[in-house]
């Protein structure tokens, strides 16, 4: 999938992940993004690997004229899934079709039709669409989402804020508002430079998965840290009203 655009800005994004639940700072994973974007569309490809030059997971994900195209692979787990909306501009609902295929679904591909109330995003696409609304987070808005879960053809709706006075630093909390998945994963945060989009590292639910011997999967909590900083600045609205996701 390549962008069908002139990016106005173009990417590489290198960053080490490290497992909350470790006491010892070891990176377990390391994520490599490349953005392309303008003003209203983008393309971006995250790719994790672990030990050697496997990949852990891909996603691919690319916004252009308005729809919205997803895609992810996670090999070790035969995972490989896509979701599809065709209005990303909307104020109302609107339908994302989802295809997955996985050991879950015995190698078959199962189809499912969301309805969501609020824009698309993923993890990957965090960044672009808390720049899209960087002047509405300022000004103090809550923002919600649509956050995508592929491995279960559903979507979570999420609140972001900007919270400008933490001890660990100014960031764009990401918030589900269903309290078992708050109690379970918590907030994502991206943490900023002061109060510009220029996005330093991200802590809470990571992209890889694997799979315990009793059949569940085991999440990873923890920290993205960017070794280059995403400056999404030229592609934040210039004035407060406009709402670009």
């Amino acid at each position: 999938m390549k962008p069908s655009f002139k990016p106005k800005i173009s990417l590489q994004i290198q960053a080490l992940a490290y497992d909350r639940a470790l006491r010892n700072r070891r990176p377990v994973f390391v994520m490599h993004q490349v953005v392309n974007a303008d003003d209203k569309s983008w393309h971006t490809e995250r790719v994790w690997t672990a030990v050697g030059s496997e990949t852990v997971a891909l996603e691919r994900a690319q916004k252009y004229a308005g729809s919205v195209h997803v895609s992810t692979e996670l090999p070790t787990l035969n995972e490989y899934a896509l979701a599809d909306c065709d209005d990303s501009s909307y104020t109302s609902g609107v339908q994302v079709m989802t295809r997955l295929s996985s050991t879950r679904t015995n190698g078959e591909v199962r189809t499912r039709d969301l309805d969501i109330a609020h824009p698309l995003v993923t993890l990957a696409t965090l960044p672009l669409f808390v720049a899209e609304n960087w002047q509405r987070l300022l000004s103090g808005q809550a923002i919600p989402a649509s956050y995508l879960v592929l491995k279960v053809q559903r979507a979570a709706t999420v609140d972001l804020r900007w919270v400008p006075n933490h001890t660990q630093g100014a960031h764009v909390a990401v918030t589900p508002r269903n309290w078992l998945l708050r109690a379970i994963f918590g907030s994502t945060r991206l943490y900023t430079q002061g109060n510009q989009p220029v996005f330093l590292r991200q802590e809470g639910l990571l992209d890889p998965r694997d799979l315990r011997p009793n059949g569940r999967w085991k999440e990873y909590l923890g920290t993205l840290e960017f070794e280059t900083p995403w400056d999404l600045r030229s592609l934040c609205a210039k004035e407060s009203g406009n709402e670009l996701a």
